[in-house]
């Protein structure tokens, strides 16, 4: 399921994308995790002996005969005993590499529920980083399809998975991959999502999301020699950018461009999009309109079906292990760049990067200064002007100068006094002001507006800064806000109130004011958790992604921050950090082993998902299975909204 066209409209906490044909948006949460919207990459222009010894590893009769295994397999519909078998053949595969795998459940809100059986999951395998092994990059496919045998749609893409883990497996990386081919994406993404929310739960450090979706149809006639498309938005142009140069520097026979449409939306870099991590689509999708076996029967290998060139698929997948590894490896720019206002003048401060002995900092792209701190203060800065900073880092050694951090740019201004009030719909000059200093257009007669087109799917509405004392007895921000449009109720996705103390981590504190036609809707939020915060600012941040050809307007028309109490209850979340099953194989007796203190449910399953065994209360310790027969089953942990599963082998 991917598709090229989107209408958006847009009210106040409001979003989404809507599609007339193509079902609903799954739920995406509330949560407030960094995510990496600012990320930025590395600069390589010299080819790596390391890197072209590993993609002319690739080869086109791994990719043929994998496809051909899963083509063979029928129609892999997510709940299916096919899906089932093609979770078990991946983690045999990945496992076999050498790398530690496990198979991350999910409850699909597409298939019944049924105590005696599981369906096919997630199979998920990682290659730890020698050196920065919380670091994560992430290459992924889905393995799903409901039409057909799915060659192109996508076991081109997870046979392109499995290829870039058996060749970058072998090799050493200072951060850390993971290899994952989702289930269920053809049903809106019921995989990927719950394994992205995952992500963020967790905070987890992602660095980029490549992922392969459709990579082997390339129209026969009318576009030249094979050349390669990959999606972009947004939050994904730094990441699109450097695969763009590393792809072009070591696979320059087969250029990669960008979709000439924009993103993609409905497919499972989506998942990771709403978490705020940079993803891309890689794949044959710019030919969409034009592909004769799309979610047809003829998707299979040959000339004139879904996988026609395997050339492009080969090239595909040099592109992508060219790019991870890089990544993997690279000396990265200076990151978590930050601009703050304080009374007399501007701080600026980003990580201290590994490898770099000297920080340039640029001022509206001008040389500020240079200096070995990781901090500066600017205190040439007037009241009411907008300033652009960025740094660059000088490597330790070769004197080489990175690519630019993440840009941050601000207006100078004095601390708001609390209580604040804003009304809006009373002050449109205020708004115009405010908003202004993000990157709306504006309409006199409409109020602000926001105009979308392939590259501008994010927009950010900022307050100017205040502090909360450590004496501050309750602070609590009140949005009131009713819809003033004629676009209708939507179904909420993804806008944020979001809140920070250093403008590096934005904090999401609310999710979506559900709008009322006649009646305003009230939004109470304690920020009591944020006394004593030197610098404190708040916004409104709209976001999705995807090419968009609509307006939405925004209608804001009280905003409150006093120091009446209010209560809010915060989200919790409880997950198995890992699970290991032991000794394996086993005569029988087994430990087993979580992060988790408290009790959860374990199941035995045998290969075609049945119920074996069932304990509802177990704790970490040993489990009897020596009454199974020899042969290879499940081990599914589950607790709550999360569940993990692995092999075990009874001898």
């Amino acid at each position: 399921m991917k598709y090229s066209l989107a209408i958006l409209a847009i009210l106040l906490g409001n979003i989404s994308c809507i599609f007339a044909q193509w079902g609903v948006i799954p739920p995406i949460p509330t949560i407030d995790n960094k995510g990496n919207r600012t990320q930025t990459y590395p600069h390589v222009t010299i080819v790596s002996s390391n890197v072209q010894n590993l993609i002319n590893q690739v080869s086109i009769t791994n990719l043929e005969d994998d496809i051909r295994y899963m083509q063979n397999l029928g129609i892999r519909e997510a709940q299916s005993s096919a899906a089932f078998q093609t979770q078990n053949w991946l983690y045999d595969k990945l496992v076999s590499f050498g790398m530690d795998a496990y198979i991350h459940r999910f409850t699909s809100s597409m298939a019944p529920a049924n105590g005696d059986t599981i369906e096919a999951g997630n199979v998920v395998a990682v290659k730890l980083g020698t050196e920065f092994p919380d670091q994560f990059i992430i290459i992924s496919s889905h393995y799903d399809h409901q039409s057909g045998p799915g060659a192109d749609d996508n076991a081109s893409g997870t046979a392109g998975v499995v290829e870039c883990a058996r060749i970058i497996s072998q090799t050493e990386t200072k951060r850390s991959i993971i290899f994952v081919p989702f289930n269920a994406e053809e049903n809106w993404m019921h995989g990927s999502v719950p394994f992205a929310n995952k992500c963020a739960e967790e905070n987890m450090n992602i660095l980029g999301v490549f992922n392969l979706d459709m990579l082997g149809f390339y129209p026969a006639t009318g576009y030249g020699e094979i050349k390669m498309f990959t999606g972009h938005s947004v939050i994904n142009q730094k990441l699109f950018e450097y695969h763009q140069q590393i792809a072009n520097l070591y696979i320059p026979e087969v250029p990669t461009f960008k979709f000439s449409f924009g993103d993609v939306f409905g497919a499972d870099h989506s998942s990771f999009i709403w978490n705020d991590y940079p993803a891309l689509y890689i794949g044959d999708i710019e030919y969409i309109d034009i592909h004769p076996c799309y979610h047809q029967p003829c998707d299979t290998i040959g000339e004139f079906g879904g996988v026609n060139n395997l050339s492009l698929v080969e090239a595909f997948v040099k592109a992508t292990i060219a790019s991870v590894v890089e990544l993997a490896n690279g000396w990265l720019p200076p990151q978590n760049f930050s601009a703050v206002s304080r009374v007399n003048e501007v701080m600026l401060s980003w990580d201290e990067m590994p490898e770099t002995s000297l920080y340039k900092v640029y001022k509206n792209n001008l040389l500020l200064t240079e200096t070995t701190s990781n901090y500066y203060m600017d205190n040439n800065v007037a009241l009411g002007e907008t300033y652009s900073y960025f740094v660059k880092g000088i490597k330790t050694g070769s004197l080489e100068e990175s690519n630019p951090s993440n840009i941050d740019s601000i207006v100078f201004s004095p601390p708001l006094t609390i209580p604040y009030t804003l009304d809006l719909e009373s002050n449109m000059e205020e708004l115009k002001y405010w908003w202004a200093k993000s990157w709306s257009v504006w309409s006199p007669t409409t109020g602000p507006k926001f105009l979308y087109s392939p590259n501008t799917e994010f927009g950010i509405m900022e307050l100017d800064w205040f502090s909360i004392p450590e004496n501050t007895p309750d602070i609590t921000l009140r949005i009131i806000a009713r819809d003033a449009s004629s676009t209708g109720i939507m179904q909420s996705t993804h806008a944020f109130v979001e809140v920070t103390s250093d403008r590096k981590t934005w904090h999401k504190i609310a999710k979506n004011i559900d709008f009322n036609r006649t009646q305003p809707d009230t939004l109470m939020v304690s920020l009591n958790r944020f006394t004593g915060s030197s610098f404190f600012q708040l916004r409104i941040r709209l976001g999705c992604h995807g090419t968009r050809h609509d307006v939405g307007r925004l209608y804001l028309f009280s905003l409150d921050i006093d120091h009446t109490p209010v209560s809010i209850k915060e989200n919790k979340y409880s997950y198995f950090k890992g699970l290991q099953v032991y000794p394996n194989p086993s005569t029988g007796k087994i430990t087993v082993k979580t992060e988790s203190e408290n009790s959860y449910s374990l199941g035995v399953y045998d290969l075609n998902g049945k119920r074996i065994l069932f304990k509802n209360a177990f704790q970490d310790g040993e489990l009897d299975l020596s009454a199974l027969s020899k042969g290879t089953y499940l081990i599914e942990v589950s607790r709550e909204k999360h569940q993990v599963a692995k092999k075990i082998v009874i001898q």
